[in-house]
């Protein structure tokens, strides 16, 4: 009888022990994998925040474009947007575009018109592609450009006024354009920013987008009637 209890208390004692051990395995294994799970989270969190902020900064250069393009003529109004072709009201439209980013906050918007100096700058346009003067190649020159008040003096245009216009866009004598550009700000890792001094700090996105006005004239603009 005293073998039998010596036994089963050897067997309770041993499970007693095992069970403590698996409990401390997977205390530790919690411990370890916890972590690494917030830091995936946080991971794919952030590059979700980056890609769509990049995304949204081309999506706003793009059909901001699209939108100018149509348009004869700019009203040169900073705050008047009872028309949809004053400069207030494409500043708007812009941030509109650009939410949930904060564009007037963090970003900023340039519009450039393009004209050919031998006919666009001066009214000429070819509507006829036979016309000799369409086939020969045209010089760009900046018309007129201008950017909301609100705009960081930092985010500065790329279109030079000696080379308004990419190598490889082809221009022509009657030809005209708009580039439009759209800057933001995104500073990664915000959320934990406050916990992480070293974090990456914040990158400037720019996107520019150029198109050829629907009519075919360089887009003009014009002094807000009184």
């Amino acid at each position: 009888m005293m073998m039998r209890s010596t036994k089963g208390k050897t067997r309770r004692s041993f499970m007693s022990r095992l069970a403590r051990s698996e409990s401390g395995v997977s205390a530790i294994e919690f411990a370890l994998i916890v972590p690494i799970m917030l830091l995936m989270m946080l991971g794919f969190t952030e590059l979700y925040l980056y890609m769509r902020a990049k995304s949204l900064v081309e999506h706003t250069a793009f059909t901001l474009a699209d939108t100018i393009g149509q348009m004869s003529q700019v009203i040169d109004d900073q705050s008047g947007i009872t028309q949809a072709n004053t400069l207030a009201s494409i500043w708007a439209a812009a941030i509109q575009l650009g939410t949930p980013n904060d564009l007037k906050k963090n970003g900023g918007v340039i519009v450039t018109s393009i004209c050919e100096t031998n006919s666009t700058c001066n009214g000429l346009t070819y509507v006829n592609s036979t016309q000799a003067q369409w086939r020969l190649m045209g010089t760009p020159k900046v018309l007129w450009t201008r950017k909301p008040l609100w705009q960081p003096s930092g985010m500065a245009s790329s279109v030079s006024s000696t080379n308004p216009l990419p190598t490889n866009w082809p221009f022509r004598q009657g030809d005209a354009a708009v580039a439009v550009e759209v800057f933001y700000k995104y500073t990664p890792f915000s959320m934990t920013a406050p916990f992480w001094q070293n974090a990456p700090g914040a990158v400037t996105f720019h996107e520019r987008v150029f198109v050829r006005p629907r009519n075919g004239q360089a887009l003009t603009i014009q002094s807000p009637s009184t």
